[in-house]
């Protein structure tokens, strides 16, 4: 579209401002590059998260918002991390906010300053208003979304919000959109602290592609990789199956059982995101025990099973609270880790009635955990102020050995699987931010598209030996995925074509006919900037092995995979990913040779000058 709002809360000023020339834009293409850099220019380095001088730039990336691919549905919040106060937050969203933002005629906005009163950012075909909010102010994300739309009367217009748990600066507070999908790692809490409840989108512009019937082609290709999900795969026990491992009581068991019960009985309605036949996000009305009747909105995967399973909530019980915390606003792993060290606290003495409010916080207690996620959303009481603050926070206080039985990585929190057997998976969430979603997850083979460079594999989940570099090349291609608008869950690179057709489909968009070296290129560009926010902070690469939950690293407990851990092997498999992607291997500072490749070189005063 050619466009970004930049708006100041502080005076009410807005003004559009032009994308970065071609060369630049070539550099960083969209998503969290084009976003970090921006940020990288203009956020102070001693700037703190919740702040009035921090800020938030949510961009879109090529294809969002064409129609002719699936999966181009991205925009992607970056922040300053409230989790871990000194690296970088992202939270990535779908559905159909980023694609209406499109259409209001911006690529993305730059959020900077703090209202003087609750209110949400209004954009209509190119105009863009700042409105009170005070009538929305305490809502959940439900009737926020449902009363922004109907007072600036468009049944149409698409609203990103926030529910309490932004409004009161809960560090992993979400932002909401669509009903059905959400931008986790706290970028509710930015919105909070800054007295902005929601950005609200409608237009009827639509992006140019460079060629549309290559586009087209190209689109056909891409739809023809994916396996689009059934109402029927929505009633088992989600992601757990595939791994092979649920968590339960806080990580201290992983067995699978009757944990998916009455989910048969449920009504499951696919709701797509814009002109994706992949067919993630899903409504279901809950058909059975104490909750019938009751609707939920979910998107894909399935963190929010997990995060209830962990706390020995079982059927459609879970389903309940999963909309709790969607419509309350609060990410899931950030929750159910922190209660889940409260609760085997009470287990196991630690933790008495005069901490909890008088609640007895029992496992499998659907009403306590309901309680439990409204004082954290308020903060409410000594309990709900540190579950709101976060599980590494909440540990600290409790005291004793609770520090031992907590699952965070940098003081944020993995996305809520119980990753331990799998190394790849393990490795990606070690070596993440920590105030945002993991990317990569290295895997036994290169995908096929690859092939004509990559002539490793299969590896050994009992051998560390290629799984770095696994990584690192799994998180080139899902961060080129991610920053031109690309939704992961449409990604399908183990297939053949699975990156071909998604390269071909920014082509066609651009004109600028990348080679697929070029590609993972650019994700490789946006890692890097990802170290720099964090190195500019004081974050090194150390944290990613010595700042972990130990109950993270310990050994599977029971299951096929019982005994497993890849803590044996580290440090050195996180000092063998920074060192293959061109980082120091303790301090995580990109090397100057690296600048120079990724054409880098205005950061070379923040590289690794010994090297």
């Amino acid at each position: 579209m050619g466009k970004i709002l930049r708006v100041d809360l502080t005076s009410g000023s807005m003004r559009d401002e032009n994308l970065p020339e071609e060369p630049l834009l070539k550099k960083f293409l969209g998503g969290q590059a084009l976003a970090t850099y921006i940020l990288l220019h203009e956020l102070s380095p001693t700037a703190r998260p919740l702040d009035s001088q921090s800020m938030v730039a949510i961009m879109t990336g090529p294809i969002t918002g064409t129609g002719l691919t699936p999966g181009g549905t991205k925009a992607t919040a970056i922040y300053l991390s409230p989790l871990t106060e000194h690296t970088l937050g992202r939270g990535a969203t779908s559905g159909f906010w980023g694609v209406y933002l499109k259409a209001a005629g911006y690529d993305g906005v730059i959020i900077t300053g703090k209202a003087a009163r609750p209110s949400y950012l209004f954009i209509h075909d190119g105009k863009a208003s700042l409105r009170d909010a005070a009538k929305v102010w305490g809502k959940g994300t439900r009737a926020t979304e449902d009363l922004l739309r109907e007072e600036v009367g468009l049944k149409d217009a698409k609203v990103l919000c926030i529910g309490p748990a932004g409004e009161n600066l809960v560090r992993a507070a979400m932002l909401v959109n669509d009903y059905n999908h959400t931008a986790a790692h706290s970028g509710g809490a930015l919105f909070g602290s800054k007295n902005l409840k929601a950005i609200v989108v409608y237009g009827t512009a639509r992006p140019k592609p460079h060629d549309k019937a290559r586009l087209i082609d190209a689109g056909s290709r891409w739809r023809k990789t994916l396996n689009p999900r059934t109402p029927e795969g929505k009633k088992d026990a989600g992601h757990g199956l595939h791994l092979g491992t649920l968590p339960n009581l806080n990580f201290r068991s992983t067995l699978i059982a009757d944990h998916a019960r009455g989910f048969d009985q449920d009504r499951v309605t696919l709701r797509p995101c814009f002109q994706c036949q992949q067919l993630c996000p899903w409504d279901v009305e809950i058909g059975e025990g104490a909750h019938r009747g009751v609707v939920g909105h979910f998107n894909a995967g399935s963190e929010w099973l997990d995060t209830f399973f962990n706390l020995g909530i079982k059927g459609n019980d879970v389903l309940y609270l999963a909309e709790r915390i969607n419509d309350l606003g609060i990410e899931c792993s950030h929750f159910s880790f922190g209660a889940g060290v409260a609760f085997e606290a009470w287990e196991k003495g630690l933790l008495g009635a005069d901490k909890t409010g008088g609640i007895a916080l029992e496992w499998g207690n659907t009403d306590t955990v309901d309680r439990l996620l409204e004082m954290t959303a308020h903060r409410e009481g000594w309990l709900g102020n540190l579950l709101a603050e976060g599980p590494a926070q909440l540990a600290e206080a409790i005291g004793g050995d609770a520090p031992k039985w907590v699952v965070h990585t940098k003081k944020g929190t993995p996305a809520m699987h119980d990753w331990r057997p799998h190394f790849g998976q393990m490795l990606r969430e070690l070596v993440a931010s920590g105030g945002m979603k993991p990317q990569g997850g290295g895997s036994e083979k290169p995908p096929p598209d690859l092939r004509y460079r990559e002539t490793w594999g299969p590896l050994n989940r009992d051998d560390p030996t290629g799984w770095p570099w696994s990584q690192v090349l799994a998180e080139q291609h899902r961060q080129f995925c991610g920053i031109i608008g690309g939704c992961w869950f449409a990604l399908a690179p183990h297939k053949p074509d699975g990156l071909n057709s998604v390269l071909d489909s920014f082509n066609a968009i651009t004109g600028w006919n990348f080679t697929l070296d070029e590609a993972l290129d650019a994700g490789h560009r946006s890692m890097i900037l990802q170290s720099l926010f964090g190195t500019q902070r004081g974050w090194t690469a150390e944290e990613d092995w010595k700042d972990v939950g130990p109950r993270f690293l310990e050994p599977v407990p029971d299951g096929k995979y019982k005994g497993f851990t890849i803590a044996k092997w580290l440090p050195e498999l996180v000092y063998e990913y920074y060192r293959l992607s061109g980082r120091h291997e303790h301090t995580g500072r990109p090397l100057k040779s690296t600048l120079a490749r990724l054409g880098l070189e205005e950061f070379m005063e923040w590289s690794q000058h010994d090297e």
